[in-house]
């Protein structure tokens, strides 16, 4: 039994490296991300899409969770909406990408 004792790690290895592709969890921004808010158009851009905001000069910087909570902000367009989407996917791909 002591000379198989490897088998058992490597079978339980395989099998935690799997579990982590078959378990499917929602994953998306953390509150502490960094959004760019227009305070004169009432809207929030993510530093991707900055440059295709065509904000005012009336800026400011917050974080996702502060935005997203207060119902005023609205994204500014499709992209910054793309960047902040939930979205569903293995465990492995939450928690390193």
């Amino acid at each position: 039994m002591r000379r198989y004792r490897w088998l058992f790690g490597v079978a339980a290895s395989i099998l935690i490296i799997a579990l982590g592709f078959l378990i499917q969890v929602e994953y998306g921004p953390s509150d502490s991300e960094r959004v760019i808010v227009d305070y004169s158009k009432n809207a929030y851009s993510s530093p991707a899409c900055f440059d295709q905001a065509g904000f005012t000069n009336n800026i400011g910087e917050s974080t996702y969770g502060e935005v997203a909570n207060d119902s005023t902000y609205v994204p500014e367009s499709s992209c910054t909406a793309v960047e902040f989407a939930t979205k569903r996917g293995p465990l492995w791909f939450a928690w390193f990408m």
